[in-house]
């Protein structure tokens, strides 16, 4: 790929290298549906505008599987964009990708007709405030007793590490329908408070991984114990470059699985052809 006798390959790779980097710091900052939502709009949004119209909404709606009559997309995309103040002209020129967010969070909460993460935010933390009001947040203690200690069983948490985890939330990108609480990041209260669309992201984010990140790194004052106490990250199938009935084999999939840190793969071996000494050699391949 390279060319250029003044660039080397390793001057690529740096740069390749830093785009990654960039990119998995920053997509913390995004939850899982936006950040979704940002990789299909890269694909729909083809002349670059920032905006999309109807038919590229549609489009969007058929790539998250989400199914509905052409007239049905019509009509949902025109009530919204009214609502938002646009005219015919407006309209024609499309909407931005916040405004996708909220109709892609409003399909998406409608949907429902008690959405699950309010039954599960009611059943934590009750479901009205002190001022009788319906609860559309929680508070750092009331989430570290309720949920992280009594649910989480995390009992070694700390009230200054919600907080920080709260701010984080906070500063997350997410989708909703005027019911964010929409704290800034130096608002003493981003650190007290979250509200549902933002617990739900939580649930949702690695942060909530079932499984101690602390457990992947290397001890080796513990390598004595038997081996079914070892978590030992493998791969089945691994090379498959998707579903088990219709994908390829590639032995890209290899340097993928070991790159993501897989230790264990599958080979599947069959006798192919013999040589001189009239013995099998072991092929590689998928049935």
């Amino acid at each position: 790929m390279v060319s250029d006798e003044d660039v080397s390959r390793d001057d690529v790779l740096v740069a390749l290298n830093s785009l990654r980097k960039a990119y998995s710091k920053a997509k913390v900052n995004v939850s899982n549906d936006v950040l979704l939502l940002r990789l299909i709009w890269a694909d729909v949004d083809t002349d670059r505008s920032d905006s999309i119209n109807g038919n590229e909404l549609a489009d969007i709606l058929n790539r998250i599987n989400f199914y509905k009559k052409k007239g049905d997309i019509d009509k949902l995309y025109n009530s919204f964009a009214k609502m938002m103040g646009l005219d015919r002209r407006g309209r024609s020129r499309g909407i931005s990708f916040e405004n996708t967010v909220t109709i892609l969070h409003k399909i998406k909460r409608d949907s429902w007709n008690i959405k699950p993460v309010q039954t599960i935010f009611f059943e934590l933390f009750g479901e009205f405030m002190n001022n009788n009001k319906i609860r559309n947040r929680v508070s750092a203690e009331s989430f570290m007793q309720k949920f992280v200690w009594k649910k989480q069983g995390e009992s070694q948490a700390t009230l200054e590490e919600i907080g920080d985890m709260f701010k984080a939330l906070n500063r997350l990108e997410v989708a909703d329908v005027a019911t964010n609480l929409n704290l800034e990041p130096n608002d003493p209260n981003s650190s007290r408070y979250i509200d549902k669309d933002r617990f739900e992201a939580f649930l949702m984010s690695r942060g909530n991984d079932i499984f101690d990140p602390e457990a992947e790194k290397f001890d080796p004052e513990i390598m004595d114990r038997p081996l079914s106490e070892y978590w030992i990250n493998s791969s089945h199938n691994t090379y498959l470059t998707g579903d088990q009935w219709q994908s390829r084999s590639s032995v890209e999939m290899y340097m993928n699985a070991l790159y993501r840190g897989c230790r264990c793969l599958e080979l599947d071996c069959f006798d192919g052809h013999r040589d001189n000494q009239n013995t099998p050699i072991p092929l590689v391949y998928h049935g």
